[in-house]
């Protein structure tokens, strides 16, 4: 089932994953898991069609499908310059290395948040406030918590993963109303606020014991 998470964003899950369709920009994040394709290429007729595939990094449910988008659509396809390319189903010179701050139409940025991959990035609209954080965050709800929050990644499935906890306290400098994962639920309510009082705990803990 297809989701629509902010104006012109539609999320779909594929199996455990999700990727993230821009309609105003007909751009696709992500690829899924290879198993999925027909569902994909489902989701993908009903959108119309997919000018640019953005891989946000080179983990398999990410990567999956991404020969059979790019030849299936014809469609640019984008991959982080400092993302190991080893196990992209593409050759690197039908791809498009992309850096920090790279457009993907006019309202979608790309960020760069090394930790959970050597140069796995997110995408921020800032225009519409969403955070599309890929694997940079997931839901707390992923780890067995209740959802409503973010986390880093699970450390059995980071690069490393103290850059994965740290890195992304940049992320704070970026405004956001929602924020949309590939694990786990999104979080629409107050998630910069929450991710700030994660980051800057000992702040909000000191400020909250004071103020009693």
């Amino acid at each position: 089932m297809a989701t629509t998470v902010a104006p012109d964003i539609v999320q779909k899950r594929l199996a455990h994953s999700k990727v993230v369709y821009l309609d105003n920009e007909n751009v696709l994040i992500d690829s899924g898991p290879q198993s999925e394709w027909d569902e994909l290429q489902t989701f993908l007729d009903a959108q119309g069609s997919v000018d640019t595939l953005f891989l946000s990094h080179a983990h398999g449910d990410h990567i999956g499908n991404a020969d059979l988008v790019a030849e299936t659509y014809d469609c640019e396809v984008l991959f982080p310059e400092n993302e190991p390319f080893d196990d992209v189903p593409l050759s690197e010179e039908d791809v498009t290395r992309v850096s920090n701050g790279t457009e993907l139409g006019s309202d979608a940025r790309v960020i760069e948040v090394p930790g959970h991959t050597e140069g796995i990035c997110a995408v921020h609209a800032p225009e519409r406030r969403v955070l599309l954080a890929t694997d940079v965050l997931d839901g707390s709800d992923r780890c067995g918590l209740p959802a409503g929050y973010l986390l880093p990644p699970p450390a059995i499935y980071n690069w490393d993963s103290d850059k994965a906890a740290t890195n992304i306290a940049d992320l704070l400098d970026r405004t956001f109303e929602t924020v949309v994962v590939t694990h786990g639920s999104n979080v629409e309510s107050e998630p910069h606020l929450k991710l700030d009082k994660y980051l800057n705990f000992p702040d909000h803990y000191r400020q909250e014991l004071l103020s009693k």
